[in-house]
């Protein structure tokens, strides 16, 4: 099902404080990919046209991608998709209580803390937004930087992680697919470092798989815990119903990205 609005703009829910997320030591913990009835990828609409012809099972499906990160530079890699996590329930958000958000991505560990990789792109594409901030607090400086002609499916950029009092996303890129088996599909990382290669990057600017678009950090509320968190959202005008949210929700755009990163061409 489609939200009735475009849902880029939209508010954040009401703050809801829930339980402190789970601390996360070494690498995430793998889950069995789940199956999603058949009818939840026929709900998924596409009203202005555009994007890839048919839609990948949110739960089980893959679009093609190289890795984001070198081999050898990261721990073997978990499925903590859907996993629950602490603080506010923003409307882009899956669940898995009412009011308990639950993770919209994969998380990507550093095989060292003090060798931070390069993140590089992960197929051809563009640009679709950069988040900066001037330091890891609430009151720092957001620089955010927005396609006009491909903006992402959401804007994160205010975005509060509000039991651990910080931003929840930290410095993030958007991309978004132009390869043909992919075409409008959104890759978003986050938690990365405020530095030059980010910093260089410019909305609608195009990348390949050779692109480096920043480098592994830890901010947002990954502090002290460095990290790549990924996220793979539908085309723009696409969304579906979750039905391993609890209770249902309509209108998600991220799928489970385990599948596409698990059959990533090695870098």
């Amino acid at each position: 099902m489609c939200p009735s609005q475009p849902n880029r703009h939209d508010e954040p829910s009401a703050p809801r404080i829930t339980r402190r997320r789970l601390l996360q030591a070494g690498a995430a913990v793998a889950a069995q990919p789940l199956l999603a009835p058949l009818a939840v990828v026929a709900e998924a609409k596409q009203p202005g046209g555009g994007g890839a012809s048919s839609l990948v099972n949110p739960y089980s499906g893959a679009i093609a991608l190289v890795a984001p990160l070198a081999s050898g530079t990261y721990q073997p890699l978990g499925d903590n998709w859907h996993q629950s996590r602490e603080g506010q329930l923003y409307t882009w958000n899956h669940r898995d209580a009412k009011l308990q958000r639950a993770h919209d991505g994969v998380d990507l560990f550093p095989q060292s803390a003090s060798a931070l990789p390069r993140v590089f792109a992960p197929l051809a594409g563009t640009v679709a937004a950069v988040c900066l901030r001037s330091d890891n607090t609430l009151g720092a400086t957001v620089t955010y930087k927005v396609s006009a002609a491909t903006p992402p499916p959401w804007d994160y950029s205010r975005a509060v992680d509000n039991v651990a009092g910080l931003p929840l996303y930290g410095n993030f890129v958007w991309l978004r697919s132009t390869a043909p088996d992919s075409a409008g599909y959104f890759v978003f990382y986050c938690h990365l470092q405020n530095e030059a290669t980010l910093q260089g990057l410019a909305p609608d600017q195009a990348v390949d798989a050779a692109t480096p678009v920043g480098v592994m950090g830890d901010t947002g509320n990954a502090a002290g815990a460095p990290q790549l968190h990924v996220e793979i959202h539908y085309p723009a005008g696409r969304s579906f119903t979750c039905t391993h949210c609890k209770p249902h929700k309509t209108g998600v755009t991220a799928i489970d990205p385990y599948q596409s990163l698990l059959n990533a061409a090695p870098r």
